[in-house]
């Protein structure tokens, strides 16, 4: 087995789920009432950003789908772009609102000029005619979700870049590229350089995606080429393949666009040996590539940066024990000035509500610190004074609180039904590429208990504080973010304590006895399956982190997470494993 075998694990989710349409036209259509009401600057931000994630959101869905709405979307995105723009990014790239009453596309009068016409009746009633699907698939998108990305982001990446007057073709490759797309067109326009855009879809295996422009996108291509237009590409990342970047500058030179007028706008810079792309360095350094400065919209007054595992520094006196952590992909965290709370990045948009409503949940039935609403998708926390558990400090009084959480989760964040195929196919390709056979069966995930599970039950993940209190933190958004398990039965939170405490079997009959008595339901004939998927999938959430990093300390911590989660999986031996496969 090779290193490179962590790059064919399956960790991250699809993430889809659908939605009514309906409810999407409404909820974009509340958000363009709200612009139109007196109010103060913060909250003008908020419902400006609100309301071009949503936009951006439809707009994508239409475009997949082909709909004749998408061009009315279109511009009802370029204008919301245009709105968060003029009032989000000062002259000096600050994050201000200006004042006063001077015209021009993007000036103060912006505003109220925009919003009026957006609100208007007439404006209303053609986005409440636009025909929309039943039902349409969603999914969040991960930059506004997840890595506080920021649209006003790229805004000051345009600005930045621009340093000619020649007019600019924008491609956004969708879906959250198609927000992009607008703010990055608008920030142009802004300053007085000519800016069109279209969106594409990427298809194909995640690691190498095409993209086939359409007669029309083709037209507007060779349009561009005339005028001698830049052809600028925006997109969150690139991943680990780069490949959704790579075809669309592909698909335009292949339109005949010179490979010196395209620019990747991306959030992050990537390690181009690292691309999993065919002939991914290559490719990559044959275009430029530019990217965003880092996490910049931070409110309040932001102390001392503790995400990408900095937090350990503060919690631990001994570096040996140490959590691993996939340093990349933890969100953004820091503390206040005076160190008193934690600011973390929960989520804009939709996601960020519900990530938010969860920790309000979390804290009312006594479980995790109270949150505060911080805005631009940050919440802040108390900073807990006391010290991580580890596996060793488990107790009768730990199991009681264990299963009494796990209790409360199966009830409170309650769904109506929840996939398994997602979960089986992971199983499949994870236990194959450790194992280098194929399982002896179909497994067998039966979902008797539909839950936003937890995800993250490991001992580091509850502080037990100066007075003796044990909390939860990290409690609202694993089980929803873009790795799996996503919705799931409870059994996955309960496999996940005994294999992260490292519970023996007669603490693990104490903690599932304990957690039956609490929530009624006996979850012990189909727990093995659970033991089984939960150690696979975190074998390989190890194993693919330790392959993306190049800090020696960090990956020694992730092989050896991978070799324990590796002998959990082999100690499920045939007896444990009678009921696992159907």
């Amino acid at each position: 087995m090779t290193d490179s075998s962590g790059y064919r694990m399956y960790v991250f989710r699809n993430g889809r789920r659908d939605v009514p349409g309906q409810r999407l036209i409404d909820e974009l259509a509340d958000d363009v009432r709200a612009l139109a009401d007196p109010a103060g600057a913060d909250l003008r931000r908020a419902v400006a950003l609100r309301a071009l994630i949503r936009a951006g959101e439809l707009e994508s869905i239409l475009a997949d789908a082909g709909a004749e709405g998408a061009s009315l979307l279109a511009q009802l995105t370029d204008d919301l772009a245009a709105l968060l723009v003029g009032v989000g990014v000062g002259g000096d790239g600050a994050g201000t609102i200006p004042d006063g009453q001077t015209s021009g596309h993007g000036r103060p009068d912006v505003w109220p000029r925009t919003a009026r016409r957006l609100a208007t009746a007439e404006a209303l009633t053609a986005l409440a005619a636009i025909e929309v699907p039943a039902t349409v698939p969603t999914s969040p998108p991960e930059g506004f979700s997840f890595y506080a990305l920021h649209p006003l982001d790229f805004a000051r990446l345009a600005e930045r870049l621009a340093s000619s007057r020649a007019p600019v073709r924008v491609v956004g490759v969708r879906s959250i590229g198609t927000t992009l797309s607008a703010v990055t067109a608008a920030a142009l326009r802004r300053r007085g350089i000519r800016a069109d855009r279209i969106t594409v879809r990427p298809t194909g295996h995640p690691y190498d995606r095409r993209v086939e422009l359409a007669a029309s996108q083709r037209r507007w291509v060779e349009d561009g080429i005339a005028e001698g237009a830049q052809f600028w590409v925006t997109d969150e990342g690139p991943g680990f393949s780069g490949s959704s970047f790579l075809s669309t500058g592909d698909a335009l030179t292949g339109a005949g666009v010179p490979r010196g007028s395209i620019v990747f706008l991306a959030s992050r810079a990537p390690d181009p040996d690292a691309l999993v792309a065919p002939d991914g360095a290559r490719r990559w350094r044959s275009f430029r590539a530019e990217h965003v400065a880092g996490v910049t919209h931070v409110p309040g007054d932001p102390g001392e940066f503790i995400g990408g595992g900095q937090w350990r520094h503060r919690l631990y006196e001994d570096e040996s024990r140490w959590p691993a952590s996939w340093t990349l992909m933890e969100r953004f965290k820091c503390l206040s000035r005076d160190g008193n709370r934690i600011l973390k990045f929960e989520g804009m948009g939709r996601y960020g509500a519900e990530c938010l409503e969860r920790a309000h949940g979390v804290f009312q039935a006594g479980f995790g610190p109270a949150p505060r609403d911080e805005g631009q998708g940050f919440a802040s926390y108390p900073w807990i004074q006391g010290r991580p558990l580890q596996a060793d400090d488990l107790s009768a009084a730990v199991l009681e609180r264990l299963a009494e959480y796990c209790a409360f989760r199966a009830s409170a964040f309650a769904l109506p039904n929840a996939p398994v195929e997602e979960l089986i196919a992971m199983a499949r390709t994870n236990f194959s590429t450790e194992m280098g056979k194929e399982l002896p069966g179909e497994l067998r995930l039966e979902i008797a208990r539909p839950v936003l599970v937890d995800g993250r039950m490991d001992p580091h993940e509850w502080l037990r504080s100066s007075s003796g209190e044990l909390f939860k933190v990290d409690a609202s958004g694993h089980g929803d973010d873009h790795f799996l398990p996503g919705p799931t039965d409870i059994a996955w939170d309960l496999a996940a304590a005994m294999i992260e405490w490292r519970m023996a079997p007669d603490a693990r009959r104490a903690f599932l006895d304990r957690y039956r008595r609490r929530s009624g339901d006996d979850p012990e004939r189909r727990l093995p399956p659970y033991l089984l998927a939960y150690a696979l999938l975190r074998l390989g959430h190890a194993a693919m982190a330790a392959v993306s990093l190049q800090e020696e300390g960090e990956v020694r911590r992730l092989v050896a997470a991978r070799q324990r989660y590796r002998a959990a999986v082999e100690a499920l031996g045939p007896e444990r494993l009678s009921g696992v496969f159907g």
